[in-house]
C-alpha cells in the first residue's frame, strides 16, 4: 500500500493507494529546491533569507527607478496588500517598504488599504505597522467610497477606490499563482478586481464567459495565458486608471516567501511570472483514469475558493474519468449568492441566464456544473 499525504485545509489527509495502481505525483518542487529540483531528492541549494529575498528586489527594480527615488517628496501613498486567501508574505514585506518611503520622507498615515476588515486587516500587516498608518478596508458595495474613471470601450465606466486615485504613488502587491480566468494573479489584479466597486467587478468577469465558454456549452480554462486572454487585457486597462504604480510581488510556497520582484506593474510582473514557473512548473501527467486531488487553506476556505483546484484536476482526467476532491470549505459556500445558481435547471437554462444576466458567481456554478456532468466527483 502506497500512502500519499493531500492538503485539506489546515491539514493533510493520508490516502491508501493499492500497490496494483500505476500512480502519478503532480506536486511543484519542494521550496528549498533549486529550479527544475525533484523535491523527492530534497534541496539542492540552502534557502534564501526571507529578509534578504524582499530587500534584494527592492534593490534591484524590473524597468523602474527604486521606490524612494520614485516616492521621494510626494505626501500620500497607498499600499495595497492581498487579503487572508492570498498569502503573499504581506507581514514580511510591509515594514521593509515602510522603511523606503520613509528615508524618501513619506510622513506615516499614508494609508494601507486591504480587502478586509480593519482588525483582520491589522493581522494581516502586524500591530506596529497598523498603529502606524491609516488602514483601509475595501468594500466593493461602499458605493460613496469609489470614484469614476476613464471609460473603457469594454467595461463601461469602471469606479475605483478613491485611495488608489487620490494619492500620489500606488505600490501594488501580492503573490503570483496560476489564475484559472486571469491567467496568473498579481499585479494588475490587486487594483481590479481589488480596489473596485461591485459594478466594475463585475463588468470585468463578464469578458469570461465568451473567453471560457463555448458555443456548444463546454468550458475552457485560462490558466497560465496572459495573452489574447480579455479579462487580462481588461484588468490592465481600467488598472491603469488608478495613480501612478509601483509593484512589489512575491512568490509564496507552503507558506514561505521564495522569491520577490519590484518595479514596473507590468515589468515586475512578467518577470515574477517567468521566475515562478522556472522554479516551480510540473510536467502535464498523462491523462488519468482516477485523479484525486487536494487544496488546503487558504485556497479551500471555501467551495468558491476550492473549485479552482478541481479546474487542474479535472483538466487531466480522462473523459468521464472519477475525480476524488478534497475541499475543506470550512467557511461554507463563500457567498450567499452562489448557491442559488445550481437551481437554474438544466445546464443549457443556466447558460442562458448567465448570458442574460451575468454573475461571477453563476459562471463559477456553471463550470462546477460542467465539471460534475462530465466526471463522477
Amino acid at each position: 500500500m502506497r500512502t500519499i499525504a493531500l492538503p485539506y485545509g489546515d491539514t493533510t489527509v493520508q490516502v491508501g493507494l493499492p500497490d496494483s495502481l500505476e500512480v502519478e505525483v503532480a506536486a511543484p518542487p519542494d521550496a528549498d529546491a533549486g529550479p527544475g529540483a525533484d523535491a523527492r531528492e530534497g534541496p539542492t541549494d540552502a534557502p534564501m533569507n526571507e529578509a534578504g529575498i524582499v530587500e534584494g528586489a527592492l534593490d534591484a527594480p524590473v524597468g523602474s527607478r527604486r521606490l524612494e527615488e520614485r516616492a521621494r517628496g510626494l505626501a500620500r501613498v497607498t499600499i495595497v496588500v492581498p487579503d487572508r486567501t492570498r498569502p503573499a508574505g504581506v507581514r514580511r514585506y510591509v515594514p521593509a517598504l515602510l522603511a523606503r518611503l520613509s528615508r524618501a520622507g513619506v510622513p506615516d498615515g499614508g494609508g494601507i488599504h486591504a480587502p478586509a476588515r480593519p482588525a483582520e486587516a491589522s493581522d494581516l500587516v502586524g500591530a506596529d505597522v497598523a498603529r502606524r498608518v491609516r488602514v483601509v478596508g475595501s468594500d466593493a458595495d461602499d458605493v460613496a467610497a469609489f470614484v469614476e474613471v476613464t471609460a473603457d470601450r469594454a467595461v463601461g465606466h469602471p469606479r475605483l477606490h478613491r485611495a488608489v486615485v487620490d494619492t500620489d504613488l500606488v505600490i501594488v502587491t501580492g503573490a503570483v499563482a496560476p489564475h484559472y480566468l486571469a491567467g496568473w494573479s498579481g499585479g494588475a489584479k490587486a487594483i481590479v478586481p481589488g480596489c473596485a466597486d461591485r459594478a466594475t467587478v463585475e463588468a470585468v468577469h463578464r469578458l469570461t464567459l465568451d473567453a471560457t465558454v463555448g458555443f456548444d456549452g463546454a468550458v475552457r480554462s485560462l490558466l497560465g495565458r496572459t495573452d489574447k486572454n480579455p479579462f487580462r487585457a481588461a484588468i490592465e486597462r481600467v488598472a491603469s486608471r488608478a495613480a501612478p504604480s509601483f509593484a512589489f510581488l512575491t512568490g509564496v510556497v507552503a507558506g514561505r516567501l521564495v522569491h520577490a520582484h519590484a518595479g514596473d506593474v507590468g515589468a515586475a510582473h512578467a518577470a515574477a511570472v517567468h521566475e515562478h514557473r522556472r522554479r516551480f512548473a510540473t510536467a502535464r501527467p498523462a491523462p488519468a483514469d482516477l485523479v484525486i486531488a487536494g487544496g488546503g487553506a487558504p485556497r479551500d476556505r471555501d467551495l468558491l475558493q476550492a473549485h479552482k483546484g478541481l479546474v487542474v484536476a479535472c483538466d487531466v482526467a480522462k473523459a468521464g474519468a472519477p475525480v476524488v476532491w478534497l475541499a475543506h470549505a470550512g467557511d461554507g459556500a463563500g457567498h450567499p449568492r452562489f448557491l442559488p445558481w445550481f437551481e437554474a435547471g438544466r445546464l443549457e437554462r443556466h447558460l442562458a441566464a448567465l448570458r442574460r444576466t451575468f454573475h461571477p458567481y453563476g459562471l463559477t456554478a456553471y463550470a462546477l456544473r460542467v465539471k460534475a456532468a462530465r466526471h463522477p466527483i
